[in-house]
């Protein structure tokens, strides 16, 4: 009886024990998840100026699935207005997507050999392709002409209809920003900079890009349109609707078009680079001349990157925040270098491509390599495949080398020079800050 009476005292004091410590553990998670939530809805709403905005997503069929969920934790998350248009209309977790290609000629859509895709996708969806065809199409090579996949030849159609439907979706929104489903955008950079600016005026603000006679906004960097130039674009379409429709069907590239469009309109593009980027940091060059030589990406406030896989949008996206919260000073392109790239960056990494992109002679070993890059004062990486050696003089991270390939790619970085070469680049930095007309 004594011996009952011992073990249900224990009973009831492991029991009391566990109850207390599931409390614990309970209010922990309770309080950690409340503080997480809160983080994330104060870095939103110390962003003043989203709701004068309307973000349009342009995605398509086969990489929506993949491509579009991570924005809704990280690019969009902070987003009050925004708009998804496909090909292809359906619900991905929870979030509309719309078909941007709904209005274009009926005639159009039953004959042009660039919508026998489309018919395909809206009479069967995803199943109406094999997954021999998913597999040719993931995989197409860019060319100079795009990329070669069917869905690559459709989206040129959708830029002008999008165009239209945000117009008509949010008409008072004062800038309309066009991005698509591998744009990152630092949204608190990229509000300061549209400060800077009238939005009562046309503006065409993008990383440039030229096709033949037409200079464009790259629609990979993102670009932002004020309310007065879509309008103006969107009316003069829609008096040239059968010379656009025509043109479009002649050209290769969407954004080139809306480009042409609105530069017949009377909107001429500021050219934006490197305020906004057409790389991930990864693969991005710092000291880039794309823009010239006095507009290298070093000293500028960075706005948006491009090409990213959705693993790198969330370390991206923490490393923002934190800096955010952190820091007073806006991102610049040098930030991100020093402090988001540089501490990925080894002595050598094995099947790694970092980029490098200047042949020397070949060679027998990585250490050999090694030596020619080390031979030259300005080499800051190499890489060797085979007996491939490559230089640079640039400072990339890189990225993972692809599988498919049968010789395996290593790539190195002349550490001690590294830390001279960011000095040297915040040297060059003379109060540049943004692109501004």
């Amino acid at each position: 009886m004594f011996s009952l009476s011992i073990y249900r005292v224990l009973a009831a004091v492991v029991l009391f024990f566990v109850f207390q410590q599931y409390i614990l553990f309970t209010k922990d998670s309770y309080t950690k998840e409340n503080n997480s939530q809160g983080t994330a809805k104060s870095s939103c709403d110390s962003l003043s100026g989203l709701n004068d905005l309307l973000v349009i997503l342009r995605t398509g069929a086969t990489e929506a699935p993949k491509k579009l969920p991570v924005h809704f934790t990280t690019t969009l998350r902070c987003i009050p207005h925004y708009t998804i248009y496909s090909d292809y209309e359906e619900d991905i977790e929870g979030h509309h997507v719309y078909n941007a290609l709904d209005e274009v000629n009926p005639n159009i859509v039953a004959t042009h050999a660039d919508f026998e895709y489309y018919r395909r996708l809206q009479e069967g969806g995803r199943e109406a392709f094999t997954s021999g065809e998913l597999s040719q199409w993931a995989a197409a090579k860019n060319t100079n002409s795009g990329r070669d996949s069917p869905g690559w030849k459709l989206d040129k159609w959708k830029f002008l209809p999008i165009a239209e439907k945000a117009l008509r979706q949010r008409p008072d929104a004062k800038w309309y920003i066009f991005i698509e489903s591998d744009t990152y955008i630092l949204w608190r950079n990229l509000l300061e900079w549209l400060s800077q600016f009238n939005p009562s005026k046309p503006h065409y603000l993008g990383m440039q890009m030229q096709i033949g006679d037409v200079v464009f906004a790259y629609g990979g960097a993102g670009f932002a349109i004020s309310n007065p130039a879509l309008k103006k674009v969107v009316a003069h379409r829609s008096e040239n609707l059968e010379f656009y429709d025509d043109f479009t069907g002649r050209h290769w590239a969407g954004d080139c078009v809306l480009g042409k469009a609105l530069a017949d309109a009377g909107v001429n593009l500021l050219w934006s680079f490197p305020t906004l980027a057409s790389d991930q940091p990864p693969d991005m060059n710092f000291n880039s001349t794309f823009g010239g030589h006095a507009k290298r990406p070093w000293c500028y406030y960075a706005t948006s990157y491009h090409h990213l896989p959705p693993a790198e949008y969330y370390k991206l996206d923490e490393f923002e925040k934190n800096w955010n919260q952190e820091n007073t000073s806006l991102l610049r392109h040098g930030d991100i270098f020093r402090h988001y790239i540089l501490p990925r960056v080894a002595s050598e990494r094995a099947d790694w491509d970092n980029l490098s992109d200047v042949d020397e002679d070949k060679v027998s070993s990585f250490n050999e390599c090694r030596s020619a890059c080390e031979r030259k004062p300005n080499c800051l990486q190499f890489s060797l495949s085979g007996q491939s050696c490559k230089t640079s003089t640039a400072l990339q991270l890189g990225h993972q080398a692809l599988d498919d390939t049968t010789t395996h790619i290593k790539s190195g970085w002349i550490m001690e020079r590294i830390q001279g070469y960011a000095e040297d680049m915040d040297a060059t930095c003379d109060h540049h800050n943004w692109i501004l007309p």
